[in-house]
């Protein structure tokens, strides 16, 4: 895991010393190594090293050994410069420094995890390649070397890259499937390109003038974030599309046109009724393959741990772990790290109950923290900073737990991001379900959820009006009462259209912030759910095997039963990573709240363009606007856009002076 930056400017160069502080804004990605590539378009690329490259990367006798230092030579510039910050994690000596070549042709910055690149490895060995290191990097310029643009439907993992071909002269650029990792892009009219992991590197280059978006942060405040749009709340500034790649030539500079390289398969009949043979082989089949899933994200030379919030998710990831390390023989080497809360007050968000079961039943280590909300001030500024762009709430129980991780010397978690958008794990889904159920297994299933399940009686309301109203009305007067009533999520599509919706919007959210929040803390996030064999199976379960007897996930559940805790497994609540804001900001962080917000004329002003009253809103939109008003401030008002120290030794709450 990794931090990466790349500036094509062709008729203004760039300047070694710019790149290299481009990729500074990133060292909490790589604190371990650094690099940089420069490419004038004849001869051979230039390689060299920075403060942060240790001796023995400079000294070692690679093929893509730097040769110079940037501190000797920062204003030498070139039309195309890549930079590279390391997260050492597989292969852990000099030869996996980067930027990495391979056959004096190819020449990559790769942010990322290729976790079957030992079997990618095998099968390249038999066409006939060889390999210097341990690295995946290595590996997947070797798949691209022998496949192009077609290596990546193969490779299992997640990554954001950009390969030099000095031979052809393009440069390529890709995003994993799902787009756990981020880049984000600025093109210029005359055919510049800048690439960066984040989007404080690109602010850091001259030529990037930006301004917050109005209308990106008006649509903020209304409804939330929205990772999965090719705008940001910068002006000018855009993701790169998940699930993609793009080609742009050195000679013929133009805006890239990413091309896909995975879609989504199409959901299962959605009539199928339910079958307990057939539920129990489906069974054995998603755990085989999150098993294997978890296997693969195993492979690191560091210490792995896994973040345990307490429910069915991320108690599954641990229990999986657990399994294959003591089959292994190293079950002692596992560790999970959580969040609670037990204090007066705040008990509505403590799931300690729970971890503590699973760890106790795991045999596990378990590593707790408890922020506090003298904590979230001083810590919120920095949790912005490392998000980029706002995000809905304060984050803070993902933000402490990645805290502990690397207070612990943990590098890589294995986590539960991705199962509640496959399996059906949050309450709306109830009403989908039922709006399309037939009348009488609707009925069945209302009283088996009332009856299972904890809130849920709006839910079923909702689902069994509106599956009357679809059999009177149709299906479009279920959607147009949804939204004149403003219900939120909508009622009228069926299960499976709602998850994969859902699958390709709001779990970008989630995994944009699972990225941020550990990267912040130089811990790598693996996502076992995200397994795109797991994706396509789960997208083939017939909903009848999601939503069943009355319990949310019950594919999920009925897999691990007898391997969790039953008071685990068979939970009649959902948290979710809760964090006690109401009892925080209606409380004692009230008038802090409430001063941070009348501070800043830009909250105020994209209050009133979304026509909000900020006195009347309630807490979750003030908090938006917290984030919102932070993230201008840290952005674009305070002098030098200094904003916060990120990383390993970053300092928690009281203790974190601006």
């Amino acid at each position: 895991m990794c931090g990466i930056v790349l500036a094509f400017t062709p008729r203004a160069p760039t300047s070694l010393g710019t790149v290299a502080a481009m990729a500074r804004a990133l060292r909490h990605r790589g604190p371990d190594d650094e690099g940089f590539l420069l490419f004038d378009g004849g001869g051979e690329p230039r390689l060299v090293a920075g403060d942060d490259t240790p001796r023995d990367v400079a000294e070692a006798a690679t093929p893509w050994q730097p040769r110079g230092r940037v501190a000797d030579e920062p204003m030498r510039a070139a039309p195309l410069v890549m930079g590279h910050r390391r997260l050492a994690i597989v292969d852990l000596s000099p030869w996996g420094h980067q930027p990495m070549s391979r056959a004096g042709r190819w020449h990559v910055v790769y942010n990322g995890e290729i976790y079957n690149h030992l079997e990618l490895r095998a099968e390249l060995a038999s066409l006939g390649h060889t390999f210097l290191t341990h690295s995946d990097t290595e590996v997947l310029l070797a798949a691209l070397a022998q496949w192009g643009p077609r290596a990546l439907a193969r490779c299992n993992g997640m990554w954001a890259f950009a390969v030099l071909d000095t031979e052809r002269r393009t440069l390529l650029v890709a995003r994993d499937r799902f787009g756990v990792k981020p880049l984000y892009l600025w093109q210029g009219n005359d055919g510049s390109l800048l690439l960066a992991s984040e989007v404080k590197a690109l602010l850091v280059h001259p030529q990037v003038r930006v301004a917050a978006s109005a209308e990106r942060c008006a649509g903020f405040l209304r409804a939330g974030p929205r990772a999965w749009d090719a705008a940001t709340e910068f002006e000018g500034i855009t993701r790169f599309p998940p699930g993609h790649w793009a080609e742009l030539s050195l000679d013929a500079p133009a805006r890239l046109r990413p091309q896909p390289f995975w879609q989504r398969p199409l959901a299962a009949d959605p009539g199928e009724p339910f079958d307990a043979r057939r539920a129990d082989d489906l069974a054995h089949r998603y755990v085989d393959l999150l098993d294997d899933a978890v296997r693969l994200r195993l492979r690191a030379d560091v210490r792995v741990g896994t973040a345990l919030s307490g429910g069915l998710d991320s108690s599954s990831i641990a229990w999986l772990v657990n399994r294959t390390l003591r089959r292994d023989g190293q079950d002692a080497r596992q560790e999970v790290f959580s969040s609670v809360y037990r204090g007066e007050g705040v008990r509505d968000a403590d799931e300690s109950a729970f971890i503590a079961r699973v760890a106790e039943q795991l045999q596990v280590r378990g590593n707790t923290i408890e922020p506090r909300a003298d904590d979230v001030p001083a810590a919120h500024e920095r949790m912005v900073w490392a998000l980029d762009t706002p995000p809905a709430n304060t984050l803070m129980s993902s933000w402490h737990t990645f805290a502990l991780v690397a207070r612990r010397g943990v590098v890589v978690t294995l986590d539960g991001q991705g199962a509640d958008e496959q399996l059906a794990g949050y309450t709306r889904y109830a009403r989908n379900w039922l709006v399309h159920a037939p009348l009488g297994a609707a009925l069945a299933e209302s009283r088996a959820l009332l009856g299972a399940m904890q809130g849920f009686g709006p839910a079923v309301g909702i689902g069994l009006g509106g599956a009357l109203l679809r059999r009177v009305a149709g299906r479009g007067a279920v959607h147009a009462l949804a939204r004149r009533l403003r219900m939120g999520a909508d009622p009228s599509p069926t299960l499976a259209e709602a998850l994969a919706d859902d699958f390709e919007t709001h779990l970008r959210n989630l995994l944009l912030y699972a990225d941020k929040t550990a990267m912040a803390w130089s811990v790598e996030s693996r996502m076992p759910f995200m397994d795109y064999r797991v994706v396509e199976f789960l997208a083939g379960v017939p909903p009848a095997y999601k939503i069943h007897g009355g319990w949310t996930k019950w594919l999920g559940r009925h897999a691990t039963a007898g391997h969790l805790p039953d008071e685990v497994v068979w939970r009649r609540d959902k948290m979710g990573w809760a964090i006690p804001e109401p009892a925080w900001f209606e409380g004692p962080l009230r008038t802090w709240l409430a001063g941070r917000l009348a501070a800043s004329p830009f909250a105020a002003d994209v209050a009133r363009r979304a026509g909000i009253d900020i006195a009347a809103a309630p807490l979750a939109q003030r908090l938006r606007l917290l984030n919102l008003a932070t993230w201008h401030r840290l952005f674009f008002e305070e002098p030098g856009r200094p904003g916060r120290a990120l990383g390993r030794t970053m300092p928690l709450g009281l203790e974190a002076a601006p």
